[in-house]
């Protein structure tokens, strides 16, 4: 009589059944976010240690299981008060990690990554998503088995996907919430290693499934999940968060040099001083052509920097290679703390530096010049030179106090002509051409091809006026548009370049006479109007581009009283489709 024979019914027949779904082979990946379970029977090994002591908790170490390449961590969570609350997302909960030899570490906190996962649904369509994957120490559900979860007890299971290198590692706990400070406990891993290799491998040798014996749809039921104390990874915004701020402490770490000083960082005067303490000399090359640290800081208006490099021993007037003095860029600034400063230690205000122009006689053009009018040696401003800037800025100061949209603006002031003459010349019907603004205009802006083909007229009032030609690309600066309005007149296009730099084209009589890059600090060799209208001066109280606006008016001799309706992009005016001739 068989062993079971007394408690089953005779002769029972053979279930029918159907495959629901076939187990393949292992694949490479298989153990990579959750322990190989349906593979491998692994090996238990138990470790009873306190890793975590606090007022109402005490954290267990209770052992590893081992998998033939990764191992989960076994910890028990006593409690012996139970907190009402319904915050999941707490960075004070429970934090694990592991420490290793090698300088590794894997926590419960590590960052997530995304997961592309894919199936196929019952219609037979293949369907796929991209889900967060916990990484490091990752949380498993361990059930919800009374053994496993109580009131008063839970267990927490943390998967390593690779084992430990067999030597020794720390485990560190911490629990803010529950008041357990960082609490280290040294681990023996070499017998992780061992264990391994104990592990059975339960199909060695399986075989794929026929795909024709798969279900064409397969889905099970999770529910659960892992405790809920345990500190969550933080978010990609919260990374960068302490990204930054680890950045910005490193910034003020000492250091004996100039490296990885930013723009910004010249005007900090703390860090210059930690830099200039720590032994970095104040009259290094830091850049180009030559500048040294009291150029950067006299040209970003850093007064306190400079003060700290001056007392530092830094030399007033050591120039770069195009020549130039800390006190040329402070002029340049119109900063008056770093121009005080470079003069209190004898900076040299009036040689000049470029062609003819000296700090001092710059300083002579701007509010700062008391500054400089009554030092011995000091020049004056020939009455000519005094009246151009006079006039180039009553030239800017026509286009207002508002911040100026220029990028990828083209524009065209032309003198004399009305807007209907302006419109003939393009070749259009005044009568067709009606008033309205960039939202109502007869193209949509999404078109850039259609945008291209249309330029706004507008009339600019002055003594003399004349008209402005905008549009939302390059067109009012192109040559074969220049000619066709510049007949018996001037004519003046401007393109901000979003890709960068600012073009202007300076047409007479219809012909182009000039081509230039403006906006960029002059040089010897510069016509006078780039000083005129300031194109030397890195901080101003003008808009930005006020200044080329300006100074393209003043090239076709445009007087213009007031320019603010000429360079909104979202006032009202004519619109001209180009005729093809004009087009490119």
């Amino acid at each position: 009589m068989g062993f079971f024979d007394d408690l089953v019914l005779p002769e029972e027949p053979p279930a029918e059944r159907a495959a629901l779904v076939r187990l393949g082979p292992p694949g490479e990946d298989v153990a990579r976010y959750a322990p190989p379970v349906d593979w491998f029977a692994p090996v238990s090994q138990s470790q009873l240690e306190m890793v975590g002591i606090g007022p109402q908790v005490r954290v267990v170490l209770t052992g590893w299981t081992v998998w033939p390449r990764s191992a989960t961590l076994h910890l028990s969570v006593f409690r012996r008060t139970r907190w009402r609350s319904s915050d999941t997302t707490r960075q004070s909960g429970l934090r694990v990690g592991l420490l290793f030899q090698d300088g590794r570490r894997v926590t419960s906190l590590d960052p997530t990554v995304d997961r592309f996962m894919s199936w196929t649904a019952s219609d037979g369509k293949a369907r796929s998503t991209v889900t967060p994957q916990h990484v490091g120490l990752i949380p498993l559900d361990p059930g919800l088995h009374h053994s496993r979860r109580t009131t008063f007890k839970t267990d927490v299971e943390l998967y390593l996907a690779e084992l430990p290198p067999p030597d020794e590692a720390q485990l560190i706990i911490e629990w803010p919430d529950e008041g357990i400070g960082e609490t280290r406990t040294t681990l023996g891993t070499a017998a992780l290693h061992a264990a391994s290799a104990q592990v059975i491998e339960v199909w060695p040798g399986i075989d794929a499934p026929d795909p024709a014996e798969q279900p064409s749809s397969f889905a099970r039921l999770e529910v659960s999940g892992p405790p809920s104390f345990l500190a969550p990874p933080l978010t990609g915004r919260q990374l960068e968060t302490l990204r930054r701020q680890e950045e910005e402490r490193q910034r003020y770490v000492p250091r004996a040099d100039w490296e990885r000083m930013g723009h910004r960082d010249w005007q900090d005067a703390a860090l210059v001083r930690v830099r200039l303490g720590a032994g970095a000399p104040p009259d290094a090359r830091v850049g180009w052509p030559g500048t040294v640290p009291l150029h950067l800081a006299a040209e970003f208006g850093a007064a306190e920097a400079v003060g700290a490099l001056l007392e530092h021993g830094a030399e007033a007037d050591v120039a770069d290679e195009d020549g130039l003095t800390p006190l040329w860029y402070a002029a340049c600034s119109v900063d008056e703390g770093c121009v005080r400063a470079l003069i209190t230690a004898g900076a040299d205000v009036w040689t000049p530096q470029t062609g003819p122009w000296s700090p001092g006689r710059l300083l002579l053009t701007t509010p700062l010049a008391p500054l400089v009018a009554d030092l011995p040696g000091a020049v004056e401003l020939p009455i000519g030179e005094a009246a151009a800037f006079r006039a180039a800025d009553a030239l800017i100061a026509a286009f207002g106090e508002q911040e100026l949209w220029t990028e990828g603006l083209g524009i065209c002031f032309v003198r004399d002509l009305t807007e209907d003459e302006v419109i003939r010349r393009l070749g259009a019907d005044p009568a067709q051409c009606p008033t309205a603004d960039l939202d109502h205009a007869p193209f949509s802006l999404t078109d850039s091809d259609a945008s291209l083909r249309h330029v706004g007229v507008r009339n600019v009032p002055g003594a003399p006026g004349g008209c402005v030609l905008t549009q939302e690309g390059y067109m009012p600066s192109d040559a074969a548009v220049l000619r066709a309005i510049s007949a018996g007149t001037a004519a003046y296009g401007i393109y901000f370049n979003a890709k960068g730099g600012t073009f202007g084209t300076l047409a007479r009589d219809g012909e182009i006479v000039a081509d230039e890059e403006i906006g960029l600090p002059p040089d010897e060799s510069d016509p006078p109007a780039y000083w005129h209208f300031r194109f030397w001066q890195r901080q101003h109280a003008f808009p930005h581009d006020a200044d080329t606006f300006a100074y393209a008016c003043a090239a076709v001799g445009l007087r213009v009283s007031d320019g603010r309706p000429a360079v909104d992009r979202r006032a009202a005016r004519r619109w001209v489709e180009l005729p093809a001739s004009l087009r490119r």
